[in-house]
């Protein structure tokens, strides 16, 4: 018999910790104008033992990930759960060591954030109860394509009305005797409020949770999972107003079937991942790497006292970066590779699929595509974030998530070839649950 469980616990930092997503913030966030949350909801079929936790960040780094999977294994012990971490994306979070030159990560701040992250986890174990899971999905959208074809024929961050989009919102619900837990996908960049907000939010995904919590009508925790959203901005942006409204159309659109989904079989309770090693650029030719280092160095120096708090931050980043990539270039490395795990939890004929990165929205629709699976859920995000990863066919396109954004995740760019390989072994994943 599937039993199941949840918890939240809260993971708002305090006043005077650096904020991600967003580089030239004028300075650390001010207060909260709503509360983070970290949630956890726990599955067993008596004999596997899986668990999502769902988080209002930017996102993790695989270690921090890591150091959650080990501590909650030692607690949790013969229950320990293959455990997968999603995070929102919220751009209004306390800064974290996976997006390193936006932001400075507060020490004590992380400490307490992976001790609550545990601790969710463990909570959730603690109230299993017999339960009974639907699926289902519904049509709704706050985001576009950003993805914008100017009159040069070159890439920029901006509006592409006709660009590929995922306009629907997946469910899962989980009930007990004592409640309900919803579990909700929908690929849309939280990036709402932009670099000139100094408050702490979950923008518009945190908005969608608390209104369906609200709503229920009974217990409720709603756990939102970012999806592939690398090159979807939510839309339009600007205002706490406007961030509430898209959580209010998610929100609604998930009400409108959360009493109309499809049971799903109670078992079995799966999981299955790999890591790949995906290739990397060779860093650039020496003299190339000291011209950006030396370039960078007078950009940081010519700010001396003009430029704000977050600027100067994000300069340094970049210096920090170029004397990295200086350091691989002088030492001849070539072949390069970053781990990527690619994480499956089945439930019955439920799958989700875990990617722990900024992936295109494409990935999404080919995963889904090609699962053995009738519900396929895929999120971004999660148990990790190393970066963009565009499709084969952005490349040659150009543009931020190709060409700039890898400094701030302080690496070299993934190859051309991450799509296929990341899409062929989700489906490998995927048909390994299946098992027929």
């Amino acid at each position: 018999m599937l039993q199941a469980g949840w918890s939240a616990i809260e993971i708002t930092p305090p006043p005077g910790i650096g904020l991600s997503g967003f580089g030239g913030r004028a300075g650390p966030n001010v207060g909260a104008h709503d509360r983070l949350f970290a949630k956890a909801v726990h599955v067993t079929d008596g004999c596997a033992h899986l668990a999502l936790i769902t988080a209002d960040l930017v996102g993790l780094d695989a270690g921090t990930v890591a150091e959650v999977r080990q501590e909650v294994a030692r607690r949790l012990g013969d229950q320990a759960p293959a455990l997968m971490v999603a995070c929102s994306h919220t751009h209004s979070g306390p800064a974290t060591p996976c997006l390193p030159f936006i932001g400075h990560p507060d020490p004590g701040y992380l400490v307490e954030l992976e001790r609550r992250l545990v601790e969710v986890a463990v909570q959730a174990c603690g109230r299993l109860r017999e339960a009974q899971v639907a699926v289902g999905q519904v049509e709704a959208l706050v985001g576009i394509n950003r993805r914008e074809r100017r009159s040069d024929g070159s890439i920029a961050l901006g509006r592409d009305e006709a660009g590929t989009v995922a306009p629907y919102v997946d469910v899962l619900r989980f009930r007990t005797d004592d409640g309900v837990a919803v579990l909700f996908s929908h690929a849309a960049h939280a990036v709402t409020l932009g670099g000139d907000n100094l408050l702490v939010s979950a923008d518009w995904p945190g908005y969608a949770q608390r209104l369906i919590e609200e709503a229920c009508g009974e217990p409720c925790v709603a756990l939102f999972a970012q999806g592939c959203c690398g090159n979807i901005n939510s839309d339009p942006r600007g205002t706490f107003e406007i961030a509430e409204r898209q959580g209010r159309a998610i929100a609604d659109a998930v009400l409108s079937v959360i009493g109309n989904l499809t049971p799903t079989a109670d078992d079995p309770v799966a999981s299955a991942s790999v890591v790949l090693q995906l290739p990397l650029d060779d860093p650039p030719p020496v003299a190339e790497a000291r011209a950006r280092l030396e370039a960078a160095e007078r950009d940081l120096a010519a700010g001396e006292g003009v430029d704000n708090y977050g600027v100067r931050e994000s300069k340094e980043g970049m210096v920090d970066w170029a004397r990295r990539m200086l350091g691989l270039s002088t030492s001849g490395a070539r072949n390069l590779t970053r781990p990527f795990e690619v994480q499956a939890l089945r439930i019955g004929e439920v799958a989700m699929v875990g990617l722990p990165g900024e992936v295109f929205v494409e990935y999404q629709h080919q995963i889904k595509a090609g699962s053995p699976f009738a519900n396929t859920l895929v999120f971004a995000y999660t148990n990790g974030n190393i970066g963009y990863l565009p499709t084969a066919a952005a490349f040659p396109e150009g543009g931020y998530e190709v060409d700039g954004a890898i400094r701030y995740y302080g690496d070299t760019m993934l190859t051309p070839d991450c799509e296929r390989l990341v899409v062929e072994a989700a489906c490998e994943v995927l048909t390994t649950l299946d098992g027929r």
